[in-house]
């Protein structure tokens, strides 16, 4: 695991804290109390206490020259909100309401990556998602969707969610009243930027928040923001293994093997202009594919060192699965649903019961590596 993915997790809270003071500053002028408390990005820099930029007429992200205006479909700007001494972490908030109980906030986010691996579209929803449980009354299900956007040179590679979910709001018998709200939250991976869009809404329905994501991305030129800072594609990622894998020569060698078949795979399986902006590794094939090239090492040099317990039990367990066909059911699982396998959600129980049947552990679970 690298340092900023180290930090990532460090900070969680903290970033909790900050995208909910960009809320605030927007719902204080409505006089209600901000949209929420659960974004959950670690940005890997040094940061700034969050402040208001003062801006009149359109606001014009200096890095990306993306331009947001005062206006924008139906939308009035409420707060710029810069995160950093430079002003390219910000985040820029927008609401319409069109009568005194609903509302719509939507707030659109643009910050620079300071690392960039594999996981690390899955790894930021997937925060999102712990830290809006971790402050909500109720479980609230977010079920990824992904997708891309493609231009002549470039191709943008999203997950996104529509979900519902209820959201404190201050009330003055009650203090604080969960109020339902239909949410949206879209992620985009621009190459050395991240593009996000953040929307809750008491009267628009998930089909007008998701036109409103299309319209937005297409308006706020997400594959020019892409175009800024394009990635290296000359460069092979480098592995980098979990501490687990170096409790035996076994475990090094069959997941090294396995992180090489899946830069293989990923080189071989996506154009120049996939490359050029991420990983796009959110397809099932490519864990499929690194998973059986992992077991056919396993099994050619199983008796070339000796075994440490856990990996003997990791290799059986694994082939078990192997044998019964429920590879694409565990990687389902292992990534908690954020990899874009339509029959996953459906099989799940059936696994789980396999899982039970077969005497799997959860040690199965385990992410050996991350390509950086």
């Amino acid at each position: 695991m690298s340092f900023c993915r180290f930090i990532t997790g460090s900070i969680l809270f903290i970033n909790i804290f900050v995208e909910a003071t960009l809320f605030y500053i927007t719902m204080k002028r409505y006089l209600a109390l901000m949209i929420c408390l659960i974004s959950a990005f670690a940005f890997c820099q040094k940061k700034s206490p969050p402040t208001e930029l003062k801006i009149k007429g359109d606001y014009t992200h200096p890095a990306t020259k993306t331009v947001f205006p005062e206006l924008w479909s139906g939308f009035q700007r409420q707060a710029v909100v810069s995160y950093n001494a430079g002003n390219t972490n910000v985040g820029i908030s927008y609401i319409h309401q069109p009568s005194k109980k609903n509302k719509t906030v939507l707030t659109f986010y643009i910050y620079p990556k300071e690392y960039i691996d594999n996981q690390m579209l899955r790894d930021e929803f997937y925060s999102y998602d712990y830290a809006l449980n971790q402050n909500s009354n109720t479980h609230v299900k977010i079920k990824p969707s992904f997708g891309t956007l493609s231009g002549d040179s470039l191709k943008v590679s999203s997950i996104y969610s529509v979900f519902k979910n209820a959201l404190g709001q201050q009330d003055f018998f009650k203090g604080v009243k969960y109020v339902d709200k239909n949410s949206l939250l879209s992620i985009y991976e621009c190459g050395g930027w991240t593009f996000k869009i953040r929307a809750s809404s008491d009267d628009m329905t998930p089909e007008q928040l998701k036109e409103l994501k299309d319209k937005a991305e297409n308006y706020f030129r997400v594959l020019q923001i892409a175009s800024v800072k394009p990635l290296p594609i000359t460069k092979v990622p480098d592995i980098l293994l979990s501490a687990s894998v170096k409790r035996d020569s076994m475990m090094m060698h069959a997941v090294s093997e396995a992180a090489k078949a899946k830069i293989v795979y990923l080189s071989q399986n996506l154009d120049k202009k996939e490359l050029l902006t991420g990983f796009h590794d959110t397809k099932i094939d490519s864990e499929v594919h690194s998973l059986e090239k992992m077991l056919d090492y396993y099994q050619v040099h199983e008796r070339d060192w000796q075994l440490h317990p856990d990996t003997k039990k990791y290799f059986d367990e694994m082939r078990r699965i192997a044998q019964n066909g429920r590879l694409k059911d565990h990687i389902y699982e292992m990534y908690h649903g954020l990899i874009d396998y339509p029959a996953g959600e459906n099989r799940t129980a059936d696994y789980i019961q396999f899982k039970i049947d077969q005497n799997i552990s959860e040690d199965t679970n385990e992410i050996f590596y991350n390509l950086d």
